[in-house]
């Protein structure tokens, strides 16, 4: 088991943290369990947009598991306008090995630095980067939501599937995708033995006036993927939830089966807090592996009426055609 981190370093900077774990000792119980962790400098001008805001590791879907002695890959973005000093926009892979031995054996290394098409992930919004999407009769700036853009990483998951004749990752991030509109940026990532590549990117955005953002995915047994996110807008759409997805053999970089509403939100968040969620969860059922199940946030006017209630929180399934 794999866990990375943001933490502070021995620096005036934070520091990206990796753990792997003795998954099978823990879940049994076992006080000796073991782990080794790593510790990436953010303070080191050449490692920072490596990082960014963290790496996220891979997470297994399928019934065909990684061969035993294969890396575990961690995965960043970097943005060449973002603060991190990137000269060009990448996705960055890091493999990290462990061997449980009597004395661990474990490195974790940069394996590869892809270009990929041009993103923003600096939203243009006040007073601070967090408040920056507005929601239906919110007047106070301090009130819009958090678009989760700055934090130049992934969003929680990094999907991982083995076809057997190759290995495929499916991530995905907030960006800016057109001037002042929040779209999500998707990646298939592909591993041939130990070598890394863009397979197919994109970034969906209707072109409506929605903001779409807060994103997970992931890919069933056939290779379709699936999408889900939050939506909102300053007029008439409020907190809500949607998805999209796409087959295998689509169109490269397209999400070509529409939109889905999964629920329409009914109210706002109030809060001076704009913090939106803590994240999403696309995942695979693992008793067809078809089926999708997506977690995420919404809100009604009976949350926005109380002082309590806050966001609520859905949860949904659906399956894409083809896959049985």
């Amino acid at each position: 088991m794999v866990m990375p981190t943001r933490e502070p370093g021995p620096t005036t900077k934070y520091g990206i943290g990796g753990y792997a774990l003795e998954k099978n000792k823990m879940v049994n119980g076992d006080p000796n369990a073991r782990n080794v962790r790593f510790f990436i400098d953010g303070n080191n001008p050449d490692l920072l947009p490596l990082v960014g805001d963290g790496l996220l590791p891979a997470d297994v879907d399928g019934k065909q598991k990684p061969k035993t002695d294969s890396t575990i890959p961690l995965v960043g973005t970097q943005d060449d306008g973002g603060g991190y000093g990137a000269t060009f926009d990448a996705v960055n892979i890091w493999d990290l090995t462990v061997k449980w031995r009597s004395t661990p054996i474990a490195s974790l290394d940069l394996a590869a630095q892809l270009p990929v098409a041009s993103f923003d992930s600096i939203f243009p919004c006040t007073p601070t980067s967090r408040d920056c999407l507005p929601q239906p009769g919110i007047t106070d700036p301090n009130q819009y939501l958090d678009i989760l853009s700055y934090r130049q990483r992934p969003t929680f998951r990094l999907a991982y599937r083995n076809f057997k004749t190759y290995e495929a990752l499916v991530t995905n991030q907030s960006v800016e995708a057109t001037p002042g509109v929040a779209g999500v940026r998707w990646y298939e990532i592909r591993r041939n033995g130990s070598t890394y590549s863009i397979y197919q990117q994109g970034t969906f955005a209707p072109g409506d006036g929605v903001h779409r953002w807060m994103g997970s995915i992931a890919m069933d047994k056939k290779g379709n993927m699936g999408l889900g996110y939050s939506v909102v807008n300053g007029t008439d759409v409020y907190p809500g939830i949607r998805y999209t997805g796409r087959l295998a053999g689509d169109t490269l970089g397209e999400m070509t089966l529409g939109e889905g509403t999964i629920i329409d939100g009914t109210g706002v968040q109030r809060t001076l807090n704009s913090r939106w969620g803590d994240y999403t969860d696309m995942t695979v059922d693992p008793t067809d592996d078809c089926t999708f199940w997506y977690v995420n946030e919404y809100y009604t006017l009976a949350g926005q009426i109380s002082s309590t209630a806050g966001w609520q929180t859905r949860i949904a399934s659906f399956k894409l055609p083809g896959c049985q």
